[in-house]
């Protein structure tokens, strides 16, 4: 009975070691910031916008991103832009979403290694 009990501890160490090894690669936020700057030389006036509520996984070791964002979500600095910006330009009510599927090329990945300055969570359960 007792090298049961220590064969399912030593099972269940394992497995935990080997989980939290693998999901130091892997990050979560759900509050990541996207910026957009669409200011040109002609234009009049600065037209900037910024959505801090995108949900986005980064996995370092393959370099897969994935991340999502409501569009009504972009916060303009004057409210008629954003109105445009919704009911003109990006049509928010019949495309509400944005998101995007990618990868990190091998050069720049091991930048992010080095850094392992990411300000997010580690992704639970990987």
């Amino acid at each position: 009975m007792k090298s049961k009990k220590s064969l399912l501890f030593s099972c269940l160490f394992l497995l935990i070691a080997f989980t939290n090894a693998n999901s130091q690669s892997r990050y979560f936020t759900r509050n990541g910031k996207v910026v957009f700057n669409a200011t040109s030389p002609s234009s009049p006036e600065k037209i900037e916008a910024s959505n801090d509520k995108a949900t986005s996984i980064l996995d370092v070791s393959s370099g897969q991103l994935e991340f999502a964002l409501l569009m009504k979500a972009f916060i303009f600095e004057k409210a008629l832009m954003e109105e445009h910006f919704n009911e003109n330009y990006v049509e928010s009510d019949k495309f509400p979403k944005a998101s995007f599927k990618g990868a990190i090329k091998e050069s720049r990945r091991s930048e992010l290694y080095k850094r392992r300055n990411l300000q997010c969570q580690k992704f639970p359960g990987s």
